[in-house]
């Protein structure tokens, strides 16, 4: 496929944002050799992230600075064949910007991999709801296709556009070692980042219950200094270059996540993560995971704190149970959530969308 297309890509975050990392910077390498210039804009800065997580705040220069960046980058998008929006182009703003790109009739790429939309349509406040409570639809209405991460949002995107398809995270296993063990302690891991280890700690009953009758590590990785009482936890800083390592260390991967609708719209990076390394896993039924586990084959879907203890008991007492669905695990990733599987699919959507062609897939 040959083409000659320049792309504008407006992501949230660079590469230390895991969903701007594996939703769309992923991907470039391959549009940039099929033929597609990409010119990528962060909203924020690289340490953002590091900052947020650290407790410490932003002054209101660096948000007045970094949206006039990102204005002046939507200025130029009549430069461009398409624009690539991820999740947002500016958060908690009226969707001017995208009726700025709406009225330069340019050709706009929305992906969202997350219920960007609850913190608008479903805030406390009256005054969020009125001003902001539409402003999601209105960007998936003007835009020319939208990527869905998991069904529960391709539902949602598909009312608003009927070019909605469905595109779920993916991982490359190039990067993941598959490895397993034979260690006395299982190692249990947990990846994630300090604004959602409280889903973790909430497990903290279930988790000391199993570890008690079966003892394993609990090894947390994104979380610096976490202590869990009554819990043998190895806490260990997350890098894009050790990330990868430190899981392949692990034996058991696990996701838990509340039942809310905020959790539906995960598109559960975790899980295929664990599955590269070839681990077996327990996740709740949000997340995705029900796109992702085979419930028995390469993992346990838990509905219950009893079928947590019960799952993952069985996983900390049986290696073999775990190196079965490890592998399994593996190849289901290979299969059907690989950078090599979908980055075709992903160039194919683009080009369509430049041409004004019809994506397959999407709803009629």
């Amino acid at each position: 496929m040959k083409n000659d297309f320049d792309l504008l890509i407006l992501t949230k975050y660079d590469r230390s944002g895991p969903s701007s990392r594996y939703r769309i910077l992923q991907f470039v390498p391959y549009l940039e050799s099929h033929g597609f210039r990409c010119a990528v804009q962060s909203l924020h800065a690289p340490d953002y992230l590091e900052t947020i997580y650290s407790g410490r705040t932003r002054s209101p220069l660096y948000y007045l600075g970094r949206l006039l960046a990102r204005a002046q980058a939507v200025a130029r998008a009549s430069h461009y064949s398409a624009v690539f929006v991820q999740k947002e182009i500016a958060p908690y703003l009226p969707p001017w910007f995208e009726l700025m790109l709406s009225a330069m009739r340019a050709k706009v790429v929305y992906d969202i991999d997350d219920a960007i939309y609850l913190p608008y349509s479903g805030s406390k406040h009256p005054a969020v709801r009125c001003l902001l409570g539409s402003k999601i639809p209105t960007a998936l209405r003007r835009s020319t296709a939208v990527l869905a991460g998991n069904p529960y949002l391709l539902e949602y995107a598909s009312r608003y556009n009927r070019q909605a398809v469905y595109f779920p995270t993916v991982v490359d296993p190039a990067r993941y070692a598959a490895s397993w063990h034979d260690g006395s302690i299982p190692v249990v891991g947990w990846i994630g980042s300090p604004g959602t280890v409280r889903f973790l700690e909430e497990r903290a009953d279930v988790l000391r219950g199993v570890a008690r009758a079966s003892p394993f590590e609990l090894r947390v990785i994104g979380v610096p200094a976490l202590a869990i009482p009554g819990l043998d936890v190895k806490s260990v800083p997350w890098s894009e270059e050790t990330e990868a390592r430190e899981l392949s260390r692990c034996d058991i991967g696990i996701m838990p996540l509340p039942g809310d609708d905020w959790a539906r719209g995960k598109c559960g990076l975790k899980l295929l993560q664990y599955m590269a390394c070839g681990l077996a896993v327990v996740s709740s039924p949000a997340g995705g995971a029900g796109g992702i586990v085979k419930h028995g084959v390469n993992g346990y879907i838990a509905r219950s704190d009893e079928e947590w203890r019960v799952f993952l008991a069985a996983l900390v007492d049986n290696p073999e149970l775990r190196r079965l669905m490890g592998r399994e695990g593996r190849r289901h990733v290979e299969d059907h959530f690989s950078l090599e599987a979908w980055a075709p699919r992903m160039a194919e959507i683009l080009m369509k969308c430049i041409r004004g062609e019809r994506v397959e897939g999407a709803a009629s």
